[in-house]
């Protein structure tokens, strides 16, 4: 640190020389220096104070914008928050109609098989008779065309009648 001090100071030292105030015109140069300022402060103080209220309101519009898109912001935010929970309960809605949906879809799809299967056995039990009445027609046809083929057998007319009414029947 001392050796920064001997490097700036001490140079100045040596040129230094003894200077009297009375032979200097310090005090004409500052009365000068005065003055200048003052016309300066006099000519250009107006704009100056008029760009600093410009820089001012610009700033302060930049502000307010900032503000306003921030409010905006916030707004849409609070909009769209909404929007999601109106979706959201929205869906809920959509799959609660769904299963309901589905439920109802499965007791009539439930109810149509009950009724098809019904049907089908009540066809296949129809079927049923109906096949066994053509094999009793069939079975009582050959044992009557047998019966009459046959001339060995002797039946009587009663039989014949009992025959005829089973064949009917």
């Amino acid at each position: 640190m001392l050796k920064i001090f001997y490097l700036f100071f001490f140079p100045a030292l040596l040129f230094a020389s003894e200077v009297n105030i009375a032979d200097t015109d310090i005090i004409e140069r500052t009365i000068n220096f005065a003055i200048f300022v003052v016309i300066l402060w006099y000519l250009s103080a107006n704009k100056i104070k008029q760009a600093l209220k410009d820089r001012q309101k610009s700033i302060a519009n930049q502000l307010n914008a900032v503000q306003d898109k921030l409010s905006q912001s916030r707004l849409k935010k609070e909009e769209a928050l909404k929007a999601l929970e109106e979706t959201k309960q929205k869906a809920q809605e959509i799959i609660l109609n769904a299963k309901k949906e589905a439920e109802i879809i499965a007791s009539n799809i439930n109810k149509q098989c009950a009724t098809d299967i019904e049907i089908i056995n009540r066809n296949h039990q129809e079927r049923i008779e109906f096949e066994q009445k053509r094999m009793k027609k069939i079975v009582i046809n050959d044992v009557i065309g047998e019966l009459l083929s046959n001339n060995n057998m002797q039946l009587s007319k009663n039989d014949y009648i009992d025959i005829l009414l089973k064949r009917v029947a």
